[in-house]
């Protein structure tokens, strides 16, 4: 199994983008010991409109602290296509030996520009793209061969399903994700998942990779990320790198300690995005009202967080 760990990315969430430096720089290192893990995702790409922490506004000199500029060609950096800048100067090309992989990940009603840009950064960076399909498991299967049909027409590397929501349960829903699949691999995409565990089954899901012919993954040390977390590292490495992952976690045990949301749980259930659990803890609302509350949320408001859901209920 080929891995990108994005403990420092998606577990930023947690930490709001911004890990000591130290730790950056330790858990590259150690990580980089490794074999399985390929790429080692640091964050996002100079994203300043939804934050200006370090590891949501990642720039190179950022990125050469974080890898002691050790030139292994082995970092990810992602973009939200929502959010990101779109001018392609301000991204890396391959004429540095750090960044290997630009990732995109890109939301239902995005897809069609994002692959457009998605392709003009491959052909300005030469780097790998990567394109991730934003909480995969609120399509359809009409919806899913559609946009995978319209991936495969373009010049990118990788694609990879997201669990953004932590509701999938892959031996269920292999069916609908079969023919998009073999549309890909015919197309020479590299073909991958990042799984969540907000409902217990990441590891489950990682278990019918290999059954489902996939042999690329993303996970986290301890399971680090949104909501209720993803598939653990230290879960799918071979036993005889657990002492490098397990000397991280027994050094950084309190910043690499998943705070719990309950809420999340039920957001999880309705597949919709864990802001609303965020808001809901944040509000201490009641979890009959939360339910009833995400029985009501629809379409393009289920990936993309909706305040208006939360101003007429009586807690």
């Amino acid at each position: 199994m080929q891995i990108i760990d994005v403990t420092l990315r998606d577990g930023g969430h947690v930490r709001e983008f911004n890990w000591p430096m130290k730790f950056a720089q330790d858990h590259y290192k150690s990580l980089c010991n490794i074999p399985e893990i390929k790429f080692i995702e640091l964050g996002y790409w100079k994203q300043t409109s939804k934050s200006k922490n370090p590891f949501y506004n990642l720039n190179f000199e950022k990125v050469k602290k974080i890898t002691l500029e050790k030139k292994l060609n082995n970092v990810s950096i992602m973009i939200d296509y929502h959010y990101c800048s779109k001018v392609l100067s301000d991204y890396p090309k391959n004429d540095q030996k750090e960044i290997a992989m630009i990732r995109m990940c890109s939301r239902k009603e995005d897809i069609p520009k994002a692959l457009k840009f998605a392709e003009q950064l491959k052909k300005y960076s030469r780097l790998n793209v990567s394109f991730n399909i934003f909480n995969s498991t609120n399509y359809n299967r009409s919806e899913l061969l559609k946009v995978c049909k319209l991936v495969s027409r373009h010049n990118i590397d990788y694609v990879y399903f997201a669990d953004t929501h932590g509701d999938m349960d892959l031996e269920k829903v292999y069916e609908r994700f079969k023919k998009p699949l073999s549309i890909l691999s015919k197309s020479g995409k590299k073909v991958g998942m990042h799984l969540h565990d907000h409902s217990g089954k990441g590891y489950f899901n990682y278990r019918q990779l290999k059954k489902y012919k996939i042999n690329k993954c993303d996970s986290s040390i301890r399971g680090m990320g949104k909501g209720f977390g993803n598939l653990r590292t230290e879960q799918i490495i071979k036993p005889k790198y657990f002492n490098i992952v397990g000397a991280l976690i027994k050094k950084y045990n309190d910043l690499l300690t998943m705070p719990q949301n309950i809420y999340t749980l039920i957001t999880s259930k309705y597949a919709i995005s864990d802001n609303y659990a965020t808001k809901a803890k944040k509000i201490n609302l009641d979890i009959k009202i939360f339910s009833k509350l995400c029985e009501k949320v629809k379409g393009k408001d289920k990936d993309n967080f909706n305040e208006k859901y939360f101003k007429k209920i009586k807690n």
